[in-house]
C-alpha cells in the first residue's frame, strides 16, 4: 500500500487563532468599558466614601466623650491653605504630616482653644501652657471672672468670651496688643477697664447685651483701628464721647438704650456707614446725620420721632432708612403688627430685609440716586 502523505497549512491554522485572541480582546475591552460606565461602581465608591466619614466621626464623637469625662480640655489646630481657606481640621496636637507638607503646615498654622459647657466654673490651669493660641472660644460657660494670665497669650488675635457670666475684665487685657476682635457680648458686665484702649489693633469689639452697661471710659477713643463697635441692649443714656472720637469706625450699633438725642458732633464719625439706633427714646433726628456723608444705612425704628430733615430722605449717599414703629407710621405701624405674630418675628423679617437690600445693592453696577424710605412701602 502506497504511503498517505498529510500536509497542513499551519498559516491558516494560526490566522484562526489570532482571530480568536483578538476577539477574545475586544470583548473583555467591552466589558472593562461597560463597568466603567456603570453606575454601580459610582455607587459602590461613593457608599464606601460615606461608611468611612461614618466611621471617622463615630471615632471622633468617642473620643470627645472620653475627653468630656476625663475632664480635659481640647486644643484644634486648624491648618489654612495660601489662600486663607480651611482645608484641615484636626483635634489633636501630635500630628504626623509628611515630609513635603511640614515646612508649609509649621508656617501657616493657628491654634484655636474653645471650651463650652455650663459645669466650667473657672478656665482650666491647664490653658496656661497654650501660650503660642492665637483664637481662643470661651462660650456658654459659668465663668464669673478671667484671671491674669490672660496676659500671657501675647500672640492671640480672636478672643470670644460670649454668653457668660463675666462681672469684669482683667486689666491686663491691655497688654494683649495683638488682638482685633474682641466679643464679651451676653455676659454681667457692668464697667470696661481702662486699658482696653492700649489694644491699638483692636477692629471689631462687642459688648452688647450686657444689660447694665451704661458708659465707658474715655481712653478707649485710642482704638483708631476699630471700624465695627456693637453697644445694643445696654443702658446708654447718650452716645459715649469715646466713640465720637473713633475717625474710623464704619459700623455703629446702639440699638436697644436709652439714648434721648444724639451729638450734635456726630459728624466726627466720617467713615461711619451703618447705624443702627432702633428702640432708643429718639424724638427727631438732628440734621448732623446729613453731613456723615458715607452713611449707606440708618436704622432709627421702635423710637418716639415725630418729624425728620427733609435732606435725609433725598441724600442720594443714603440707601436705607427705616422708620417704622414711629408717630410718623401709625397707621402702617398697626397694619404691619397684624401682619406679624410676635416682635421676634418682625425683628427677623427686618434682619432679612435689610441683608437682601444691601446684596442686591452690592450687586448693582450703578449706585441709584435717591434714597429708599421704609415704612410701610414693603409691597406686602
Amino acid at each position: 500500500m502506497a504511503p498517505v502523505v498529510v500536509i497542513f497549512d499551519l498559516s491558516s491554522v494560526r490566522s484562526v487563532w489570532e482571530g480568536r485572541i483578538i476577539k477574545h480582546k475586544e470583548q473583555q475591552k467591552r466589558e472593562r468599558e461597560r463597568q466603567e460606565k456603570s453606575a454601580l461602581a459610582k455607587i459602590d465608591e461613593e457608599w464606601t466614601l460615606r461608611l468611612e466619614c461614618r466611621r471617622r466621626a463615630i471615632n471622633k464623637y468617642i473620643e470627645r466623650r472620653k475627653d468630656q469625662l476625663n475632664g480635659e480640655v481640647r486644643v484644634r489646630m486648624n491648618h489654612l491653605t495660601h489662600a486663607g481657606k480651611d482645608t484641615q481640621l484636626i483635634g489633636s496636637e501630635n500630628l504626623t504630616l509628611p515630609d513635603s507638607r511640614k515646612n508649609t503646615i509649621i508656617e501657616e498654622r493657628k491654634f484655636i482653644f474653645e471650651l463650652q459647657g455650663m459645669e466650667w466654673k473657672e478656665l482650666p490651669e491647664t490653658l496656661k501652657d497654650k501660650s503660642y493660641l492665637k483664637e481662643l472660644h470661651i462660650k456658654k460657660t459659668s465663668i464669673e471672672i478671667i484671671p491674669s494670665f490672660i496676659v500671657m497669650f501675647q500672640d492671640l488675635i480672636v478672643m470670644d468670651l460670649s454668653r457668660n457670666c463675666i462681672k469684669e475684665l482683667p486689666a491686663e487685657i491691655g497688654n494683649m496688643t495683638k488682638l482685633k476682635e474682641l466679643n464679651v457680648s451676653f455676659n454681667k458686665l457692668t464697667s470696661v477697664p481702662l486699658e482696653l484702649g492700649c489694644c491699638e489693633n483692636l477692629e471689631k469689639l462687642n459688648l452688647s447685651s450686657n444689660l447694665e452697661l451704661a458708659e465707658l471710659p474715655y481712653e478707649l477713643r485710642d482704638l483708631q483701628k476699630l471700624s465695627s463697635l456693637d453697644l445694643s441692649s445696654n443702658q446708654f443714656l447718650s452716645m459715649p464721647i469715646c466713640v465720637l472720637r473713633m475717625s474710623n469706625l464704619k459700623n455703629l450699633d446702639i440699638s436697644n438704650n436709652k439714648l434721648k438725642d444724639l451729638p450734635q458732633d456726630l459728624d466726627r464719625l466720617s467713615e461711619l456707614e451703618s447705624l443702627f439706633l432702633q428702640k432708643n427714646k429718639l424724638t427727631y433726628l438732628p440734621k448732623v446725620l446729613c453731613r456723615l456723608i458715607k452713611l449707606k444705612m440708618l436704622v432709627v425704628s421702635g423710637n418716639d420721632i415725630k418729624n425728620l430733615p427733609t435732606s435725609l430722605t433725598t441724600d442720594p449717599n443714603l440707601k436705607y432708612i427705616d422708620l417704622r414703629e414711629n408717630h410718623l407710621d401709625s397707621i402702617e405701624d398697626k397694619m404691619l403688627s397684624e401682619i406679624f405674630e410676635d416682635d421676634e418675628e418682625r425683628q427677623e423679617f427686618e434682619r432679612d430685609l435689610m441683608q437682601m437690600y444691601f446684596e442686591e445693592l452690592k450687586g448693582r453696577e450703578i449706585a441709584p440716586a435717591y434714597t429708599t424710605r421704609v415704612s410701610l412701602s414693603l409691597q406686602l
